[in-house]
């Protein structure tokens, strides 16, 4: 009798640890996102066309969406006269202030360092201050809810390479479990995230990673007429109508990188699509519905770049929302 009640009182003892140790392995809401772009990651001290202000976070939470990706130019805010590469703490302020009020609307806020031109260039000898600046991120926001979700580093390219990216990626993901092992973490492949890129992608060995990918094709439709893509400045009138053949490639893209992701056992991410609004308006609603559709029947959460640019759908003048492409994105409707 003892021997029974002292195992029933051992498997008591170890579900109560386990179940008050473990946390819920499924990642938080990112889907029917919004990038606040051209704000955060401009210049420091180099505005863009996009000022940074704190009520945006009501204003997206109220026309639907669920989640916002925030992109900051974290390099550019710290000291690299030494090799802490401190954070500077007015700046961070700010950002404590922004990621609490996202949070306080219910959404998911992803944060997102962005424009760190310099490992782009010099990988090794920038690899240091990304890690450092990852440092500062997990122990400042350790204790905050998952639904912050930190993204490692947008859009690797030029000399960071897969094999490079790999590897620093590989010990930037040590660095921050040593530090924040419950954080969910984004992280997407070489050559400026894109889906191709998935294959060369050497996924550390953790079950709270979340892969990326970034989706603007076809370019000459989605970059059209937008002046800070090159070559794509002049051409206007490129219409995309959702033919079977435009969906059906669209669908093989998207396919791709969701076989990839089911086989590393990894949740896929959408984090960026969007199209010019210099292309025409039924070209933009029909691009972007057809994206969001076929990216949500393939169990991919997604994010639509971007709030209020060249890309956007809010007007900043009138403080309208360009209600057409909001359906289009979170409601599936076509108008």
């Amino acid at each position: 009798m003892k021997r029974i009640l002292l195992f029933v009182l051992s498997t008591l003892l170890l579900t109560l640890l386990f179940s008050g140790c473990s946390k819920n392995t499924e990642p938080p809401v990112l889907t029917k996102c919004l990038n606040i772009g051209n704000c955060l990651e401009a210049p420091k001290n180099q505005p863009w066309d996009v000022p940074m202000n704190i009520s945006y976070f009501s204003k997206i939470k109220q026309a639907g969406f669920q989640c916002v990706r925030l992109p900051v130019r974290f390099s550019d805010y710290v000291d690299k006269s030494n090799s802490d590469y401190l954070l500077a703490e007015d700046f961070m302020t700010q950002i404590d202030s922004y990621i609490n009020e996202a949070l306080n609307q219910n959404l998911t806020l992803i944060l997102d360092l962005h424009h760190f031109t310099e490992i782009m260039e010099a990988p090794n000898q920038n690899k240091e201050c990304l890690i450092a600046i990852w440092k500062q991120l997990a122990k400042r926001y350790k204790e905050y809810p998952e639904t912050l979700v930190f993204e490692l580093l947008n859009e690797p390219q030029q000399n960071l390479d897969s094999d490079t990216w790999n590897e620093i990626l590989s010990d930037t993901v040590k660095v921050i479990r040593s530090i924040d092992k419950t954080h969910y973490l984004i992280v997407g492949g070489a050559n400026y995230n894109s889906i191709d890129a998935l294959s060369s992608l050497k996924l550390p060995k953790d079950d709270r990673l979340i892969a990326t990918i970034h989706y603007y094709e076809p370019n000459n439709v989605t970059f059209q007429g937008n002046p800070y893509h090159e070559g794509y400045e002049n051409i206007a009138n490129v219409e995309w109508e959702g033919t079977s053949d435009e969906v059906s490639y669209l669908q093989s893209r998207l396919k791709t990188a969701k076989s990839w992701a089911d086989t590393n056992q990894v949740s896929l991410f959408l984090g960026e699509f969007g199209i010019s609004n210099k292309a025409p308006a039924q070209t933009r609603i029909n691009w972007t519905l057809a994206v969001a559709k076929e990216a949500e029947a393939l169990d991919i959460s997604y994010g639509y770049w971007e709030f209020a640019s060249g890309f956007g759908i809010y007007d900043l003048t009138t403080s309208t929302w360009n209600q057409d492409m909001v359906d289009a994105i979170i409601h599936h409707s076509n108008q």
